[in-house]
């Protein structure tokens, strides 16, 4: 039987992403997969995305109406990314956010991004806290009466769907076997637990793994629950806020993104010796073309 084209998006969701070295520095460029042709979005939460919706799809279909639903941050592009991946499916997607005043929403290129992938989005709660937004998703619901849409956690949901674990820590495949140091930026902590258990899965040697989370909640139960055998060394906060934009290009090909890779990395550079140790760092994704 031929392949459809949405099981089309699942196989390429599986293909591993290279390895690249600049400047001695070697960098797991997950930043480089790429769905939708023409299109910049990219990274492993839509790849956690494709997988979740694609192994959800008949559920959603027929007990949520043909519609899923997330909340996130204004400067978080996971609501671009669930529409984006809701639209390929032929779903359609609400976004919840918190604190922010519609006239703000309405400028916000993510916000922009929802629209055009046929989506919807707006402000339901008076606060930004994750787990307040999340409440209030879970109000409209229940309104529904659980029937009007799928819900998706922020930083991609993991409680019902451990393939959302299993595509990122898949990724580890192709680390070299032996490194000094790696080093993983972190926002909500689902990647980083996933490759943390990718590096168990595929026996790769690590001396020094580092999860360098940005800013907001703190994430190591979260890691724990998906990880809890592979030791690590957790960076809270990088010395920016988490709403700084920092440019930062290693190289022509290769530009950070602001919110989460720059930071990462720049704290690497002044506390890690990565000239003389074998350093990897892992990009998890660019949202620069859309900020």
């Amino acid at each position: 039987m031929k392949p459809t084209k949405m099981d089309e998006l699942i196989q390429k969701a599986s293909v591993l992403t290279p390895i690249e070295e600049y400047d001695g520095v070697l960098f797991k460029r997950d930043d480089l997969f790429m769905p939708f042709p023409n299109e910049k979005i990219n990274g492993g939460k839509i790849r956690q995305a494709i997988n979740l919706i694609y192994h959800n799809l008949d559920l959603i279909r027929n007990e949520y109406n043909s519609k899923v639903a997330t909340s996130c941050g204004i400067h978080s592009p996971q609501g671009m990314i669930v529409s984006r991946v809701a639209k390929a499916y032929g779903l359609g997607c609400f976004v919840g956010y918190g604190r922010v005043l519609p006239e703000t929403l309405a400028e916000n290129k993510f916000v922009k991004e929802i629209f055009r992938n046929n989506g919807t989005a707006k402000t339901i709660a008076t606060q930004g806290f994750d787990k307040v937004v999340t409440f209030h998703l879970r109000e409209l619901w229940d309104e529904g009466k659980g029937k009007n849409f799928y819900i998706i956690k922020f930083g991609i949901d993991i409680d019902r769907n451990p393939v959302v674990i299993d595509c990122i820590a898949n990724q580890a495949e192709n680390l070299p076997d032996n490194l000094d140091n790696l080093v993983i930026p972190c926002g909500s902590g689902i990647t980083s637990g996933a490759i943390l258990r990718g590096t168990k899965k595929y026996g790769k040697k690590v001396k020094t793994i580092y999860i360098v989370h940005v800013s907001g909640e703190e994430r190591r139960n979260d890691i724990r629950k998906i990880e809890n055998s592979v030791p690590y060394i957790y960076v809270k906060g990088t010395g920016y806020p988490y709403c700084k934009n920092v440019k930062m290009t290693v190289a022509e090909k290769l530009n950070l993104d602001g919110i989460y890779e720059a930071k990462a990395y720049d704290w690497m550079t002044k506390h890690i010796d990565y000239k003389n140790e074998r350093t990897l760092f892992w990009c998890v994704g660019n949202a620069n073309f859309y900020r």
